[in-house]
């Protein structure tokens, strides 16, 4: 017994001992925002990479997947997490449950290719790994020569030794590479030099951080949550930039006027004020919520544009089966709406900015054949819609209850329908003449506007299966109150995440395994996205099978 108490009391100790080791080496978060620049167009972080797997993992699409990917949810074990988090265990579950990853872009470069322009984003991925340098290292260059593989294929490797511990993995004539740079406990891999550069400097209190940025910190405090998922991050100043960066597109000019484009971003800076986003997990999936914060002036006159009106759900039946995507606005009043919309830009500009601005939106109705909004839309009804049909058709059409037929009818032909560019029909078993560039179709009470190609493919869908609807999708926008809801159909999207993130893991599905998985995600490959106007701007949230967290890992096939 004597002997017994000296154990107990040693074993106990040792328990202490090890209990205390292992909370001591437990990292303390920092703030990833002091690593990325302060100039960053987008600043998007991750502080529980471990959340983001599981709400994946957990999502009603990847298990749908599981009996094809074979994919299992990782182990909850307590005790391992907590050891990994200590620095124990296999060094990819260690790197895992300790680092803490920041996502910048640092600029954007385009070029045109056979009249089309290419955008290419300088991207950097920044991981504070809480992990000594010489364990991380290793993961590290391996990271890199794989991603590089990955998103070009057969890559040149070279290391070197500079200021810290570089990799470099470029293509023959080194046009697109991908950069690594190892310094003490952080990595940083970017698609060019400066990227990697701009995010290392920064490091080392060369140049200024977005963390000075004292928006970013409010608005961090006041959206994202502890158990938030992922936090983004877009200035007043840069998302005016990248408005007039694809403003002109929206007007059909080409970008790269820099007169226009300075125009844009002083105007729309001063009704911009940033941009935030956050992601959570939500039953079933992921929920994105972005926050586009408004001057509040421009708020209050926007509030018309919000009011929803009563229920009407009749449009159903103009609504095809397999739609690409569906937006419904149920505005109390569109024409009321989009005086709105100009009174709610024209506060802030002076006259110039205010006529181009109103030309913006304007353009935004002309793809349907609409050249005078206020005339064409005090003849229409709520709700309004705008329907992208899957079959063959690159863009949408606009679907009204009409309460003014002749009216409509008269502004049309006046504007821009006239000179033979469209053609007005009756009923649905219309044959739209081809050679027309638009094409309005009455029927039943109802509308339908835009581009010929458009119409034809939806007129198509619709005869095919006329009365019968994703009932998942339908159901979706029914149950939603906001005044502006969109669903979408995700399965592209989704089936490229899961086959992207398997080919990662080294595997490749074959073709039967493909046309398996979409067969079983069929039935969750949806988005819906509710529009909402608050005290601080327009809200707009989405949930679907894996958020934006699709988009961030479509980045990495852009060398492709």
């Amino acid at each position: 017994m004597k002997f017994l108490r000296p154990l107990l009391a040693l074993a106990l100790l040792t328990i202490l001992i090890g209990a205390a080791v292992l909370w001591w080496s437990l990292p303390s978060r920092v703030d990833m925002a002091k690593y990325a620049p302060a100039d960053a167009l987008v600043y998007v972080e991750f502080n529980n990479l471990a959340g983001v797997a599981q709400a994946i993992q957990h999502s009603d699409v990847w298990q749908a997947a599981a009996p094809i990917t074979q994919s299992k949810p990782a182990s909850r074990n307590r005790f391992m997490t907590t050891a990994a988090r200590a620095g124990l265990g296999p060094l990819p579950a260690v790197l895992f449950a300790r680092s803490q990853v920041a996502l910048v872009v640092v600029g954007l470069n385009t070029s045109e290719e056979q009249d089309t322009l290419k955008v290419r984003p300088e991207v950097a991925i920044i991981a504070e790994t809480h992990t000594s340098q010489w364990r991380t290292k290793p993961a590290a260059v391996e990271a890199v020569k794989h991603l590089a593989n990955f998103a070009y294929g057969a890559s040149m490797c070279v290391e070197r030794t500079e200021n810290a511990n570089y990799i470099e993995c470029s293509t023959a004539g080194g046009e697109r590479k991908i950069v690594g740079v190892v310094d003490g406990t952080l990595v940083i891999i970017g698609n060019s030099d400066n990227a990697v550069r701009s995010c290392l400097e920064v490091r080392r209190g060369a140049r200024p951080s977005i963390g000075t940025d004292s928006e970013l910190l409010k608005v961090r405090a006041g959206v994202a949550k502890e158990n938030s998922l992922g936090f983004g991050y877009i200035s007043p100043a840069n998302s005016a930039k990248l408005f007039s960066w694809a403003a002109p597109l929206l007007m059909g000019q080409s970008p790269g006027d820099q007169q226009l484009e300075q125009l844009l971003a002083v105007s729309a800076g001063k009704v911009l004020r940033g941009v935030a986003w956050t992601a959570n997990s939500a039953p079933g999936g992921i929920e994105d919520r972005f926050l586009f914060s408004l001057e509040p002036g421009v708020v209050s006159r926007l509030q018309p544009a919000f009011e929803v009106a009563e229920r009407d759900e009749n449009f159903w039946k103009l609504v095809p089966e397999g739609f690409q995507s569906l937006t419904i606005y149920r505005n109390k009043a569109p024409a009321a709406a989009w005086t709105s919309l100009d009174s709610a830009v024209a506060f802030k500009l002076d006259a110039l900015p205010a006529v181009l601005f109103g030309s913006l939106l304007r353009s935004s109705l002309s793809v349907y054949g609409i050249s005078n909004p206020k005339e064409a839309l005090a003849t229409l009804s709520p709700p309004l819609l705008t329907l992208n049909p899957s079959q063959g058709a690159e863009g949408s059409i606009l679907v009204a209850r009409v309460n003014d037929e002749a009216r409509l009818k008269r502004s049309l032909t006046q504007e821009v329908f006239k000179d033979d560019k469209g053609e007005i029909l009756a009923g649905l078993e219309s044959n739209p003449n081809p050679a027309k560039e638009f094409t309005a179709i009455f029927a039943d009470g109802y509308v339908l506007l835009g581009k010929t190609e458009n119409m034809r493919a939806s007129l198509v869908a619709l005869r095919n299966k006329a009365e019968t609807h994703d009932k998942e999708l339908r159901q979706s926008a029914q149950e939603s109150s906001a005044p502006i809801v969109t669903v979408a159909n995700d399965e592209a999207r989704v089936n490229n995440f899961i086959s992207t993130l398997l080919q990662l893991q080294g595997r490749r599905l074959s073709n039967d395994e493909v046309l398996k998985l979409q067969d079983n995600l069929r039935r969750f490959g949806f988005s819906s996205t509710e529009t909402r106007l608050n005290a601080f701007g327009i809200e707009r949230t989405t949930r679907s099978a894996f958020g934006q967290f699709s988009t961030f890992i479509s980045l990495l096939q852009s060398g492709r």
